[in-house]
């Protein structure tokens, strides 16, 4: 006999898969987006994401822009499977924001929370999460939520566990939680929510409970001060534009957060740079919303005393899901706006909440009579924000979009111009390099203006400057673009790459010795990182166009240390080792630079390998080999051949070394090469022949 059905349990999947189709239908568009912003730093240009051994590199701090190593850790696995096809890429993002709400419903749901299906649907579709979710880079929202959820579900079965199940639950509760922190740790607002919903369900706060929690607290206050060292000493939030004093701080908190609640419940289309907030500890004015907040805060209270738990349980859950973006803890994205829509994904379940319960409580006094004017209402409003999500997906199509409709919507954002400015640029180099003088000039052009608008709204920001100096280069105004230079270089002394540039543009007015300066500082500047490298590959190439092979082999020399697995300037080391005068020590450099791969192709292009390949053999042709040397030379040889498709010069290399090494059958083949290079006019090659045979007459 078959179990009847129950209809709340077919009601309640419904209702989750509701969620879920609202989600991908509010957040699908995305689908079709491209790469934006800085996309490239964290997955298309990122090594680490790229390289054989990124899932290990993903863990070691400052190999990343930023230290979510479980992000890097995600990218570098998919990177690996689908390459950097966006469509893959946005939709692991729709499907873990699909997950959240799902997730959201259930938990609500385990805590007995009414309305629960209308928080997750009002969560899943709100346009205020399309910026977590249309940019990749900001998987750490969705990925990190996804983990503290499934961190608090878990917490929730350890607190209802039978004895021996509760050590289960809370190992993979606090294994949840540190996920979340490694993806982003936003997710510090999971400890403070355990202790909420222990307090809402009327639990004793004993000294058991403390010490099953204490582990959350302390583990986030470490990664999240880990978090606040990675963006002022890696990422640069320091300076100028991060300088108000804790009064203003104060003051700025309540306003961010009102902000945040403001667009939430008056939801409108997202804008990716909202207008700065002024700041200004003189006006009382600003000070209003700190002294509603404080207001708020002691109704919760007075509430609390009364026994109504609810509204101090999600005051502090807002406090704590929003805390990292108000303004205490300083970050990069502070420079452009203090205010993001993807700073407040954590507390976007926390704003559903208080929205739905506001519309039933409200609809309830003032229509008490009308039991479905509540979902009539959350209905539209869910229908809206889905519209509303829709429409804001479709800027980012492409980074040019994302910018001009920045712009459009927030004229005085500087970073719109000047990344505008960028992509004017890179299509002028492209243009440079297809040999189009008008399109580069028309390109140029208009990133000079850009650069131009930029620098009236920002005059302090050095990337401005660098724009213009960029553009006046292409125009073929060096002087103009060394002065702009000189500006960005006075703005942001510490930038190394202002240097490097500087010294190209040095270098295009024909000064090489300030050039050279240039260039020392800008290795100086970025001292262990990729930026040293690219002055001193730099600063190597000037030295031996100057014909200075010392100085050359000097610079040589730090790349290798810095980079000992980079093929080419291996071979460049061996290849400067023999022009200063260590034939023997460079010519094993050479082979080892050949040897670092088994098949010989890590070079970045072909051409460099087989020009190692033949001077090696040239030079191993000059002397006695021991045995082990022998059958690398061989196998060199024999690639050789194989890959120029039996050019004759590889031929006689191949011959040369063998004979070199004593073995005479290979005397024959060097005469027959001989005689039909003469026949072919080679008369050159020929006689090159005919001297190295003559160096290694037939003994008797």
């Amino acid at each position: 006999m078959r179990p009847t059905p129950n209809p709340l349990f077919r009601r309640d999947h419904l209702a989750l898969l509701l969620v879920a189709v609202a989600a991908v239908l509010a957040h699908g568009a995305s689908l079709s987006s491209g790469w934006i912003w800085d996309d490239d730093s964290y997955i298309t240009a990122n090594r680490v994401v790229s390289s054989p051994y990124g899932i290990v590199d993903a863990f070691i701090p400052g190999r990343t822009p930023q230290y979510y190593p479980l992000v890097f850790a995600g990218f570098w696995a998919q990177h690996a499977v689908s390459g950097v096809e966006p469509f893959a890429y946005h939709l692991v993002n729709v499907l873990m924001h699909a997950t959240n709400a799902v997730l959201l419903c259930i938990v609500a749901r385990r805590l007995a929370i009414p309305y629960s299906m209308w928080i997750a649907l009002v969560f899943a579709v709100h346009p205020m999460g399309v910026e977590s979710v249309a940019w990749v880079t900001e998987r750490k929202n969705v990925q990190s939520m996804l983990f503290a959820l499934g961190s608090v579900w878990f917490f929730l079965k350890h607190l209802e566990a039978e004895p021996r199940r509760r050590a289960g639950t809370w190992i993979a509760s606090f294994a949840l939680y540190a996920c979340a922190l490694l993806s982003k740790t936003t997710a510090i607002f999971v400890p403070p929510c355990l202790v909420m919903i222990a307090l809402w369900q009327r639990r004793t706060i004993d000294r058991a409970f403390i010490v099953r929690t204490a582990p959350f607290f302390v583990l986030g206050i470490v990664l999240g001060l880990h978090t606040a060292h990675v963006e002022q000493t890696v990422v640069g939030a320091r300076g100028t534009d991060f300088a108000p004093t804790l009064l203003e701080r104060l003051q700025l908190a309540p306003r961010v957060a009102l902000f945040y609640l403001g667009s939430f419940f008056v939801p409108r289309e997202q804008v990716f740079i909202y207008p700065q907030l002024r700041i200004d500890a003189r006006d009382a004015l600003l000070w209003t919303p700190l002294a509603l907040a404080l207001i708020a805060a002691w109704r919760c209270v007075v509430h609390w005393r009364r026994g109504m738990r609810a509204p101090l349980f999600v005051y502090l859950w807002i406090g704590a899901a929003l805390f990292p973006a108000l303004g205490f803890i300083d970050v990069w994205p502070f420079r452009y706006s203090v205010v993001a829509d993807h700073f407040a994904y954590a507390a976007m379940p926390a704003f559903a909440l208080v929205l739905v319960a506001a519309v039933h409580a409200g609809l309830k006094r003032f229509a008490p009579h009308r039991s479905l004017a509540p979902a009539a209402l959350l209905g539209a409003f869910a229908l809206a924000s889905v519209v509303l999500s829709v429409r804001a997906t479709a800027k980012y199509e492409s980074e040019e979009t994302l910018w001009m409709k920045t712009r459009e919507q927030n004229p005085a954002a500087w970073i719109a111009h000047n990344n505008l400015a960028t992509i004017r640029l890179r299509e002028a180099e492209s243009a440079l390099a297809a040999g189009d003088g008008s399109a580069v000039r028309a390109k140029a052009g208009e990133a000079a203006d850009l650069a131009a608008q930029a620098a009236a709204l920002k005059p302090d920001e050095f990337t401005n400057a660098v724009n213009a100096s960029e553009a006046l280069r292409l125009l073929g105004d060096n002087g103009g673009a060394l002065k702009a230079i000189d500006r960005a270089v006075a703005l942001a002394p510490h930038i190394a790459e202002n240097h490097w540039l500087r010294a190209r543009v040095l270098e295009a007015l024909a000064r090489p010795d300030e050039a050279r300066d240039a260039l020392l500082r800008s290795a100086e500047a970025g001292a262990g990182s990729f930026d040293e490298l690219a002055a001193r590959r730099d600063l190597m190439r000037l030295a031996a166009a100057g014909g200075d092979n010392t100085a050359a082999l000097a610079q040589c020399r730090r790349i290798v240390a810095l980079a000992p697995s980079d093929t080419d300037m291996v071979a460049n080391l061996g290849a400067l080792l023999v022009a200063t005068g260590d034939a023997e020590q460079g010519r094993k450099t050479l082979l080892k630079a050949l040897s670092m791969h088994e098949d010989g192709f890590v070079f970045r292009a072909p051409q460099p390998w087989f020009a190692t390949a033949s001077r090696y053999l040239a030079l191993a042709a000059e002397t006695r080999l021991d045995a082990e040397e022998d059958r690398a030379a061989k196998l060199v040889a024999m690639r050789l051949v194989t890959r120029s498709n039996g050019d004759m010069g590889a031929r006689f290399l191949e011959a040369a070394q063998r004979l070199a090494q004593g073995d005479e059958s290979a005397r024959p083949a060097l005469v027959r090469m001989e005689a039909d290079a003469r026949n072919a006019g080679a008369a050159d090659f020929a006689d090159r022949i005919a001297a190295f045979l003559a160096a290694r007459p037939v003994k008797p």
